[in-house]
């Protein structure tokens, strides 16, 4: 049975193995462009490091904090925003 500090220590070594990877793909990435007249700068990657920082933070927080339905969790969690009045 996994307790909870060994969920959220392999949860942190997953935010770092992803953040790692991602760093090392950018940087094949930029290195590897063939567009040399036109290169790839590390602010090209700007909108997916966002994208990455949810899914280590919010998202996989979440995950940890909401047990599956078979355990009494919710059946469907809602994650689309409200409509504005």
């Amino acid at each position: 049975m996994t307790t909870p500090q060994n969920s959220t220590d392999e949860a942190s070594r997953y935010a770092d193995e992803l953040i790692r990877r991602f760093e090392e793909f950018t940087s094949w990435a930029i290195t590897n462009w063939p567009q040399k007249n036109y290169p790839l700068m590390a602010s090209d990657f700007a909108e997916s490091r966002r994208e990455i920082s949810t899914i280590i933070g919010r998202r996989l927080d979440e995950g940890e904090s909401v047990p599956p339905p078979e355990k009494g969790g919710p059946q469907y969690t809602d994650v689309n925003p409200t409509p504005w009045p």
